[in-house]
């Protein structure tokens, strides 16, 4: 079987969580392309999708949610992950949907995680640090690679599932 895990990162950070989701579905013995959501071409060759984005207010980096807009029908039709990583991931009762909940309802999306992203305050340019100051979030490196990989193991399992029919 064939898996594409693509992404929406602007810095690193997501692409990082990103490339341990591929790796450890590949351990389970998957064929998996790991691409940026900006360079995927097609999603016709693969039949399994992981696909997350790093998240800035509630919504996905374009290049992500552009890739679920124009592939929304195929997507329906395959097996589809969706993660997201950013310091706003805790999402309380109550709170409304974001983007990516939009996302995953839209096409059926078996999981939709979201774990804990980075803030790197130096790669920030200056725009972005006047709005970092005003937020004032935590800063610094957040992510559970622990996480990251059970959550990972456990779509691997399910594929592993479908794979055997």
């Amino acid at each position: 079987m064939k898996v594409l895990v693509a992404v929406g990162s602007k810095y690193g950070a997501t692409r990082e969580v990103a490339k341990r989701i591929a790796e450890e579905i590949e351990s389970h013995g998957f064929e998996v392309d790991l691409e940026d959501a900006s360079d995927v071409q097609g999603i016709h060759y693969y039949e399994a999708v992981v696909l997350g984005s790093a998240v800035y207010g509630g919504l996905w980096r374009r290049d992500a949610s552009y890739l679920v807009k124009e592939h929304l029908d195929e997507l329906r039709e395959k097996d589809v992950w969706l993660f997201s990583v950013g310091m706003e991931t805790v999402v309380e009762p109550g709170q409304p949907l974001d983007e990516a909940d939009g996302f995953a309802k839209d096409i059926g999306a078996h999981d939709h995680a979201r774990f804990p992203g980075a803030l790197d305050w130096d790669k920030l340019n200056v725009g972005e640090k006047a709005l970092i100051k005003v937020l004032n979030p935590p800063k610094g490196d957040f992510r559970d690679f622990t996480a990251v990989r059970d959550w990972a193991t456990g779509v691997a399992t399910q594929l592993e599932g479908i794979a055997a029919g």
